[in-house]
């Protein structure tokens, strides 16, 4: 049986290990670790120091310009109370605030994520309203720190997308409308960011919160919300589904 060299780029102590038993006990039980066999020591070493750009710069380079927008008009949806099952979520706002589309230099999105199992990519997409446009965007992403997180990926990197999107434009305001909580939570510290993403994520929206205000708002997911379903579509395309 020929040699292999186990690569450790996120785990208790990155490295090269020669046997599975050693790279084991820095993977298993370690939220978002990320490890890979290979024939050649070269390799291995090679796939531990490639630790990827930021989330930041990963958003930088999957921008792309906007794939519909249109005149918006002050449209109304109704507020629909979203159940809590657990005592975090009992902790934020129980009711949807409407979106309100006529703010001038407000940004408003709908945001989701979604990941194909059968191609292992994650997909992000949403809607983005400001200043009377409308626009969308979905793109993937096979980067192994994130298809290990499957949809929750998506949901934040969607979330980040937006954030940016407001930050790139001076504007100073943004409503994000989800049906993950956690998009909410891991940045307001309402859960615990135990794995490298959330840690990502959180130091992320830590990054931009002193120039841009993000309302947080969750919506029921699959309810007929006609902007809630659109970005579940945009990040299904994302994925490739």
């Amino acid at each position: 049986m020929a040699k292999k060299y186990y690569a450790v780029r996120q785990g208790r102590v990155p490295g090269v290990y020669t046997t599975w038993a050693d790279c084991e006990k820095q993977v298993k039980g370690f939220g978002g670790a990320i490890y890979k066999s290979f024939l050649t020591e070269a390799e291995a070493l090679a796939f531990v120091k490639d630790s990827g750009s930021s989330l930041s710069d990963f958003m930088s380079a999957n921008k792309s310009e906007p794939k519909s927008s249109q005149d918006v008009k002050s449209k109304s949806i109704s507020s629909r109370s979203v159940k809590s099952s657990s005592k975090a979520q009992n902790k934020v706002s129980t009711s949807v605030v409407k979106p309100d589309f006529t703010h001038r230099n407000h940004v408003v999105a709908y945001i989701d994520g979604s990941y194909n199992k059968g191609t292992n990519t994650v997909g992000a997409g949403g809607v983005i309203f400001l200043n009377g446009n409308r626009e969308t965007f979905s793109f993937p992403s096979t980067d192994e720190r994130y298809t290990s997180f499957w949809n929750v990926a998506g949901e934040l990197l969607a979330a980040m997308y937006v954030m940016k999107y407001a930050v790139d434009r001076g504007v100073s305001e943004c409503s994000l409308y989800y049906d993950y909580m956690g998009i909410e939570m891991w940045a307001t510290k309402g859960w615990k960011r135990n794995n490298a993403l959330t840690q990502q994520y959180a130091a992320f929206y830590d990054s931009i919160k002193d120039r841009v205000r993000v309302h947080f708002h969750k919506v029921a997911a699959h309810t007929g919300d006609t902007y809630n379903e659109m970005a579940d579509a945009l990040a299904k395309q994302g994925a490739g589904i």
